[in-house]
């Protein structure tokens, strides 16, 4: 029997996670009242946000310390989706990790000239300012 697990993360600017999964093409719901999340035969919890998988969801969980966690039922998700929870943690680490960088980038008032990604994963970003 499958059911709903939580993954500890770093997450805690939604937007900048919205905008992670925009960047990821993946379609999600947010309500900060709460949004279903779907799991196996019917099961569904709350979250934030809602990632759609398919037949099933990755929600985006408040914590108490006021950080977001993964929860989902990851066994519907991995035969779902085809992605392991590993490879989803990863995928929305990094991007979200991305989507900060650059928006503390902008604040202090430079702009990104280029960004690569790198053979082993990281992102190299060129930036600039006008003073």
């Amino acid at each position: 029997m499958s059911h709903f697990t939580k993954v500890a993360t770093k997450i805690n600017d939604l937007g900048a996670l919205r905008k992670a999964l925009d960047q990821m093409g993946w379609k999600y719901k947010h309500a900060e009242q709460g949004v279903e999340v779907r799991g196996w035969r019917g099961q569904t919890s709350k979250a934030e946000i809602a990632i759609d998988m398919g037949k099933y969801d990755v929600g985006v969980v408040q914590q108490a310390d006021g950080t977001y966690s993964l929860e989902a039922d990851w066994w519907g998700v991995e035969t779902s989706k085809g992605l392991t929870e590993a490879e989803i943690v990863k995928e929305v680490n990094a991007k979200y990790a991305y989507q900060r960088v650059v928006a503390a980038v902008e604040a202090e008032g430079y702009t990104i000239d280029s960004n690569a990604v790198q053979a082993d994963g990281t992102v190299k970003l060129n930036v600039s300012k006008w003073e």
